[in-house]
Protein backbone atom coordinates (compact mmCIF):
# COMPACT_ATOMS: atom_id res chain seq x y z
CA UNK A 1 0.00 0.00 0.00
CA UNK A 2 2.59 2.32 -0.45
CA UNK A 3 4.53 2.52 2.73
CA UNK A 4 0.93 4.21 4.16
CA UNK A 5 -0.25 2.61 7.91
CA UNK A 6 -2.94 1.42 9.12
CA UNK A 7 -3.14 4.46 11.11
CA UNK A 8 -2.85 6.63 7.94
CA UNK A 9 -6.14 5.10 6.62
CA UNK A 10 -8.63 4.89 9.44
CA UNK A 11 -8.07 7.45 12.38
CA UNK A 12 -8.45 6.87 16.06
CA UNK A 13 -11.71 8.39 15.59
CA UNK A 14 -12.48 6.44 12.80
CA UNK A 15 -12.04 3.05 14.70
CA UNK A 16 -13.94 4.69 17.67
CA UNK A 17 -17.04 5.52 15.61
CA UNK A 18 -17.04 2.28 14.01
CA UNK A 19 -16.26 0.57 17.49
CA UNK A 20 -19.36 2.28 18.98
CA UNK A 21 -21.73 2.03 15.77
CA UNK A 22 -21.00 -1.86 15.24
CA UNK A 23 -21.57 -1.85 18.74
CA UNK A 24 -24.81 -0.69 18.96
CA UNK A 25 -25.86 -2.13 15.73
CA UNK A 26 -25.35 -5.31 17.99
CA UNK A 27 -27.59 -4.57 20.71
CA UNK A 28 -30.41 -3.95 17.88
CA UNK A 29 -29.89 -7.20 16.18
CA UNK A 30 -29.98 -8.82 19.75
CA UNK A 31 -33.34 -7.26 20.52
CA UNK A 32 -34.49 -8.34 17.43
CA UNK A 33 -35.98 -12.21 16.20
CA UNK A 34 -32.86 -13.34 13.34
CA UNK A 35 -32.23 -15.34 10.46
CA UNK A 36 -29.68 -17.90 10.46
CA UNK A 37 -27.66 -15.32 8.50
CA UNK A 38 -28.48 -12.37 11.24
CA UNK A 39 -26.82 -14.48 13.53
CA UNK A 40 -24.05 -14.59 11.59
CA UNK A 41 -24.18 -10.97 11.13
CA UNK A 42 -24.21 -10.57 14.81
CA UNK A 43 -21.00 -12.42 15.56
CA UNK A 44 -19.08 -10.70 13.09
CA UNK A 45 -20.39 -7.24 14.04
CA UNK A 46 -19.10 -7.72 17.73
CA UNK A 47 -15.91 -8.99 16.41
CA UNK A 48 -15.46 -5.96 14.11
CA UNK A 49 -16.49 -3.91 17.02
CA UNK A 50 -14.27 -5.31 19.40
CA UNK A 51 -11.31 -5.01 16.67
CA UNK A 52 -12.18 -1.68 16.35
CA UNK A 53 -11.77 -1.04 20.24
CA UNK A 54 -8.39 -2.02 20.17
CA UNK A 55 -7.42 0.12 17.15
CA UNK A 56 -8.90 2.88 19.01
CA UNK A 57 -6.48 2.83 21.95
CA UNK A 58 -9.77 1.86 24.26
CA UNK A 59 -8.47 1.02 27.59
CA UNK A 60 -9.15 -2.20 29.72
CA UNK A 61 -12.68 -1.22 30.50
CA UNK A 62 -13.13 -0.75 26.52
CA UNK A 63 -11.55 -4.30 26.26
CA UNK A 64 -13.96 -5.89 28.62
CA UNK A 65 -16.76 -4.47 27.39
CA UNK A 66 -15.98 -5.64 23.87
CA UNK A 67 -15.13 -8.82 25.02
CA UNK A 68 -18.34 -8.98 27.39
CA UNK A 69 -20.42 -7.90 23.66
CA UNK A 70 -18.78 -10.82 21.74
CA UNK A 71 -19.96 -13.31 24.61
CA UNK A 72 -23.47 -12.13 24.56
CA UNK A 73 -23.19 -12.71 21.01
CA UNK A 74 -21.77 -15.94 20.90
CA UNK A 75 -24.72 -16.77 23.74
CA UNK A 76 -27.50 -15.55 22.09
CA UNK A 77 -26.55 -17.61 18.83
CA UNK A 78 -25.83 -21.00 21.14
CA UNK A 79 -22.11 -21.41 20.76
CA UNK A 80 -21.67 -21.87 25.03
CA UNK A 81 -17.77 -22.68 24.15
CA UNK A 82 -16.70 -19.12 22.60
CA UNK A 83 -19.50 -16.89 25.20
CA UNK A 84 -17.45 -18.44 27.83
CA UNK A 85 -13.97 -17.83 26.63
CA UNK A 86 -15.06 -14.25 25.81
CA UNK A 87 -17.07 -13.77 29.02
CA UNK A 88 -14.03 -14.89 30.63
CA UNK A 89 -11.43 -12.73 28.62
CA UNK A 90 -13.86 -9.65 29.89
CA UNK A 91 -13.74 -10.57 33.50
CA UNK A 92 -9.95 -11.09 32.87
CA UNK A 93 -9.38 -7.47 31.09
CA UNK A 94 -11.49 -5.81 33.78
CA UNK A 95 -9.31 -3.01 35.89
CA UNK A 96 -10.23 -3.78 39.97
CA UNK A 97 -10.85 0.18 40.19
CA UNK A 98 -13.82 -0.53 37.37
CA UNK A 99 -17.06 0.85 38.31
CA UNK A 100 -19.38 -1.49 39.92
CA UNK A 101 -22.20 -1.31 37.32
CA UNK A 102 -19.40 -2.93 35.36
CA UNK A 103 -18.40 -5.21 37.51
CA UNK A 104 -21.93 -6.21 37.78
CA UNK A 105 -22.56 -6.59 34.33
CA UNK A 106 -19.30 -8.74 33.35
CA UNK A 107 -20.82 -10.86 36.54
CA UNK A 108 -23.85 -11.50 34.40
CA UNK A 109 -22.36 -12.00 31.05
CA UNK A 110 -20.50 -14.76 33.01
CA UNK A 111 -23.66 -16.35 34.06
CA UNK A 112 -25.25 -16.00 30.60
CA UNK A 113 -22.31 -18.09 29.25
CA UNK A 114 -22.90 -20.41 31.49
CA UNK A 115 -26.48 -20.53 31.26
CA UNK A 116 -25.96 -21.56 27.44
CA UNK A 117 -23.43 -23.85 28.48
CA UNK A 118 -25.91 -26.17 31.13
CA UNK A 119 -23.79 -25.20 33.95
CA UNK A 120 -26.41 -23.73 36.52
CA UNK A 121 -24.10 -24.02 39.55
CA UNK A 122 -21.26 -21.59 37.81
CA UNK A 123 -24.10 -19.31 36.23
CA UNK A 124 -26.06 -18.96 39.74
CA UNK A 125 -22.73 -18.02 41.20
CA UNK A 126 -21.91 -15.62 38.87
CA UNK A 127 -25.63 -14.28 39.61
CA UNK A 128 -24.42 -14.04 42.74
CA UNK A 129 -21.57 -12.12 42.58
CA UNK A 130 -23.32 -9.44 40.20
CA UNK A 131 -25.99 -8.43 42.92
CA UNK A 132 -22.83 -8.24 44.80
CA UNK A 133 -21.88 -5.11 42.98
CA UNK A 134 -24.88 -4.26 42.20
CA UNK A 135 -25.63 -3.56 45.46
CA UNK A 136 -22.38 -1.03 45.77
CA UNK A 137 -23.33 0.67 42.66
CA UNK A 138 -24.53 4.57 43.35
CA UNK A 139 -26.48 4.96 40.02
CA UNK A 140 -29.72 3.75 39.98
CA UNK A 141 -30.41 3.53 36.24
CA UNK A 142 -27.20 1.48 36.36
CA UNK A 143 -28.41 -1.14 38.46
CA UNK A 144 -31.64 -1.03 37.15
CA UNK A 145 -30.14 -1.70 33.30
CA UNK A 146 -28.19 -4.74 34.55
CA UNK A 147 -30.45 -5.68 36.81
CA UNK A 148 -33.02 -5.95 34.18
CA UNK A 149 -30.29 -8.04 32.38
CA UNK A 150 -30.17 -10.33 34.96
CA UNK A 151 -34.00 -10.93 35.23
CA UNK A 152 -33.89 -12.35 31.75
CA UNK A 153 -31.34 -14.89 32.54
CA UNK A 154 -32.57 -18.27 31.47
Amino acid sequence: MCGMTEATIVSIDDHRRLAATTYNVCWDLLESERTALQDRDLVGLALTSRFHWQRAGGGSEESAIADWMVSRCFAAVGDAAQSMSFAQAALDDLPSDAPEWLKASIHEGLALAYAVAGERVSRDRHVALAHEHLALEPDPESRDLIASQLATLP
